[in-house]
């Protein structure tokens, strides 16, 4: 395969440079357009040349699923083998007594509480006519894996809300509502969620704020800002902190009908042990054709698993007048 890769070549050109940019980036995009279409069209019956797709295709939605993704930023992730189990566990039950010198000492039992997190499997799968394919190989493969990530990256964090939110139902005592998001209640929010969160021996635990900008944004409109806050503000149009809180907007991650994900009118405060996600090994990709008819498939998929262990560290308010 020469040396205009789809990783190398798309990842960065596609959308940034395809439309818009300098008449020297544009220039730069059209020349790996039309060398890859050529590359396509001489190897399209040459096995090797679609392996080299799909690893090419792996390698760049894994990246993007990965790395520019912000769910890990505000939810506990980690990233393990392909095999691995992810157990968690919490060793409770030692006292400590408070006793005269010399005096007997009560004996304490430990106790595990243990959880295992499930697995499941996050996939596209894509079905080409061949001539089209052909046609215009370059940008048809591009916009596979762009919206590959886009549609990873919102199922991810659709999965992430909706398990905090069968954790937190309407019913639950961490649960909330009200006609607009005022300060005392946000107050209350994190003070309860600050009590709940147990040390884990690593330092601090991060407490986050997040929801969309519809709910993020009413914190801005909070009276009494000091001069430093307001500048924040009015310069990036947002907090990125409050009460010692990481204020996260989340992305209004829609479906390929353009349904939003994740409600306009939610708010989550959670601290950062509330509950663990986790990502099995790399994104797999494999590429056919259909040996009765001249269709080409893509097919891509990741193991991924998530749970709340700990919903008393999590608040959800639902704002009645959105």
């Amino acid at each position: 395969m020469s040396k205009h890769t789809l990783v190398k070549s798309f990842a960065s050109h596609r959308g940034r440079d395809a439309f818009s940019g300098t008449p020297e980036q544009v220039a730069e995009y059209k020349e790996i357009s039309e060398a890859l279409n050529k590359e396509a069209r001489e190897n399209w019956d040459n096995p090797e040349f679609h392996r080299q797709v799909a690893a090419d295709l792996a390698s760049e939605l894994d990246y993007g699923f990965t790395f520019e993704n912000l769910f890990s930023s505000y939810f506990s992730t980690e990233t393990v083998g392909e095999f691995d189990r992810v157990v968690l566990k919490e060793r409770r039950g030692l006292k400590v007594y408070y006793v005269a010198r010399g005096g007997h000492v009560d004996e304490t039992q430990l106790r595990t509480e243990q959880w295992e997190l499930p697995r499941d499997t996050l996939g596209f799968h894509i079905r080409e006519f061949e001539d089209k394919l052909r046609a215009n190989f370059a940008d048809e493969i591009a916009a596979v894996a762009e919206l590959g990530k886009a549609r990873l990256n919102a199922e991810v964090n659709r999965r992430i809300f909706n398990t905090l939110q069968a954790a937190v139902p309407s019913n639950s005592p961490f649960y909330a509502d009200g006609a607009g998001l005022d300060k005392a209640t946000l107050d209350d929010m994190i003070r309860e969620v600050k009590d709940a969160i147990q040390p884990n021996g690593m330092g601090p635990v991060p407490v986050t704020i997040i929801g969309r900008a519809s709910m993020v944004d009413q914190i801005s409109d909070f009276p009494g800002w000091l001069n430093e806050a307001q500048e924040e503000i009015r310069t990036q149009g947002r907090l990125g902190v409050y009460k010692g809180c990481n204020i996260v907007q989340i992305t209004n991650f829609t479906d390929e009908d353009g349904e939003s994900y994740i409600p306009p009118n939610e708010l989550w405060v959670f601290g950062g042990n509330v509950g663990k996600f986790a990502l099995y090994g790399d994104l797999r990709v494999k590429t056919w054709n259909e040996h009765t008819v001249d269709y080409q498939h893509y097919r891509a998929v990741k193991d991924i698993g998530g749970l709340v262990h700990h919903p008393e560290q999590a608040r959800r308010f639902i704002d009645t007048s959105a």
